[in-house]
């Protein structure tokens, strides 16, 4: 009786386990729709719309059919959401099918929840294979289930969720390589293809290709010239690969290298646009260390991730290859100009699984270890509510409906995707309300501001008539200005940062400046009457119990799925 008590037991926490895993990556995966809020993911969206092969030139059958005219990403995550469509519709009309792009977004989002899924299995199997224990602890799972990026990463339908994948695959592909678990040959062919797979899906990712090639390069007691055709084996392979699954890289060469060299100069800083501002300056490594990191980890399991960096064993060959997989990633991408959290995801879960073998490895009172476990897993919790609740975007869209008077003259910023106010499909609001309300909302051009005499007196006017301004992120004022709406520590930035940021943005940009510092001052006459947030927090009836404000995070952590909005009325 007493085992059958322990065996349902033991079958009720791991039922538990996999509805949390399914509900964190799946909750509220409809955010925002039917609007735009990801850029990236309506670009991708947008491209799976453009794919169909009803080919009317056969002169230009190959370079039309299936081709998403989009190169900032390969093929693969493209045809993946096409054919799930195509699937989900009952495999008619292939080639012809007419996609739009709310239900084109809805099945990336899909594709990111379930990879994320599969995902935290390889972690576990990663764990295992490092330490020799057989049976994974059911902590291990919480904190994986709860980490913060696995959360939002699977409620974006990009491509980060794929490439974290496709990295720890080949991490765990490698371990078992290592631990001669797998032959030469079949290691060879798994970790080419999986390194295909991720050409195909971001050309960036030929950086992954050096954790198998290590592996025959530099393996002892080999020939050199056996290690040679293994390494041409190899690349030929994941190439034909990449070839297969993202063949219009190849095809239409042209628009690819077009779109691979403009990518390549943003990342870089030899451009600089508007949604790049906020790395001028920035310094390698710190900025990812106080501004992506702790929010995408939560700050004590990236402090319990760099303690198990630092002082695990340092004989361990499994442990040390760990610690190679996570520098070959991020050294190189930790000094590119561009610093957006995305650009560190493959290497969250590495940190995550170091911070687990640390935790598993310290002896300490178990008392002490399950109190580190729960704070370590108030983070994630945390950020299941941003998707558990209305978009942030909708809840200051129906105060505006309800609060703002009919023909009021409100000036907005431009480039945050989407305007507000719009209307949710919850929403008892109608659009017939909206256009009976005749707001007059101009989205403004702030970031040309000082270098456009002709904005500046448009400015003057609009500030002349304007009954409200609304400030719909953080994308202007935290970027190009040392001004924010509620004073705060800017000690992190002053980690982060090479250059006194107020002391350069008020002398490039003063005008800008000044209208920020006039606004939040009171002295432009306008006082705040309204602020939205949805950060990350764990409420109990109603009450929060605990936040996580994180709006001085790297911009893109916040302003896709939470921005906090702000609206300001004439005094």
């Amino acid at each position: 009786m007493e085992k059958i008590k322990r065996n349902i037991i033991v079958a009720s926490c791991w039922l538990l386990v996999a509805g949390l895993l399914f509900y964190t990556r799946f909750v509220g995966l409809d955010w925002g729709l039917p609007y735009p809020m990801h850029p990236d993911e309506r670009n991708m969206a947008n491209a799976i719309e453009r794919l169909n092969c009803e080919i009317q030139n056969s002169k230009h059958a190959i370079q039309d059919c299936f081709n998403p005219h989009f190169f900032a990403y390969g093929q693969f995550p493209l045809y993946l959401a096409y054919f799930l469509i195509w699937a989900y519709r009952g495999f008619s009309q292939f080639g012809r099918m007419i996609i739009g792009s709310g239900e084109a977004t809805i099945f990336l989002r899909i594709i990111s929840a379930m990879i994320s899924v599969v995902s935290a299995i390889i972690v576990i199997k990663v764990i295992k294979t490092i330490t020799a224990i057989k049976e994974e602890r059911i902590w291990w799972w919480f904190l994986i289930i709860f980490s913060p990026f696995f959360i939002q990463f699977a409620h974006f339908g990009t491509t980060e969720t794929l490439l974290m994948f496709f990295y720890l695959s080949l991490i765990y592909v490698c371990l078992l390589f290592l631990e001669q678990k797998i032959e030469e040959k079949r290691f060879l062919i798994v970790a080419a293809f999986i390194s295909g797979l991720a050409l195909a899906t971001k050309v960036s990712s030929l950086i992954f290709l050096i954790l198998p090639v290590s592996f025959f390069l530099f393996k002892k007691k080999q020939l050199f010239f056996k290690k040679i055709f293994l390494f041409g084996y190899f690349l030929s392979l994941s190439l034909i690969i990449a070839i297969i699954f993202s063949p219009h890289n190849f095809i239409s060469w042209n628009d690819f290298y077009s779109s691979f060299r403009y990518e390549q100069a943003v990342a870089l800083g030899k451009i600089l646009v508007f949604y790049t501002q906020q790395f001028v300056g920035s310094i390698p490594i710190l900025f990812q260390i106080f501004k992506v990191f702790p929010y995408s980890l939560g700050w004590l399991v990236f402090i319990l991730g760099i303690l198990g960096f630092l002082f695990l064993d340092w004989q361990s060959k499994k442990i040390n290859f760990l610690r190679l997989s996570f520098l070959i990633y991020f050294l190189p991408n930790a000094f590119l100009f561009a610093k957006w959290s995305r650009f560190m995801a493959p290497v969250f879960p590495i940190i995550l699984i170091f911070g687990i073998l640390f935790l598993e490895k310290i002896k300490v009172i178990k008392t002490i270890k399950v109190i580190i476990v729960i704070i370590a897993l108030l983070p994630g919790i945390a950020y299941c509510s941003i998707y558990q609740n209305p978009d942030v975007r909708f809840l200051a869209s129906e105060w505006i409906f309800k609060n703002i008077p009919e023909n009021s003259y409100i000036l907005s910023e431009t480039a945050n995707v989407v305007d507000i106010p719009i209307i949710s499909q919850k929403s008892k609001v109608k659009s017939q309300k909206l256009l009976e309300k005749n707001l007059q909302i101009i989205s403004f051009n702030f970031y040309d501001l000082d270098q456009n005499k002709e904005l500046q007196k448009k400015l003057e006017y609009h500030l002349s008539l304007a009954d409200y301004i609304f400030v719909p992120s953080r994308r202007i004022f935290a970027n190009y200005t040392c001004f924010w709406p509620e004073n705060r520590n800017d000690f992190f930035d002053k980690l982060s940062y090479r250059i006194d940021r107020c002391y350069y943005q008020q002398k490039q940009l003063p005008k800008l400046n000044q209208y920020y510092q006039n606004l939040f001052s009171g002295k432009l006459g306008f006082i705040k009457v309204a602020e939205f947030s949805s950060y990350p927090k764990i409420s109990f009836l109603g009450k929060t119990l605990i936040e996580f404000p994180d709006e001085e995070a790297e911009e893109t952590w916040i302003v896709f799925d939470h921005p906090v909005i702000r609206v300001y009325k004439r005094k």
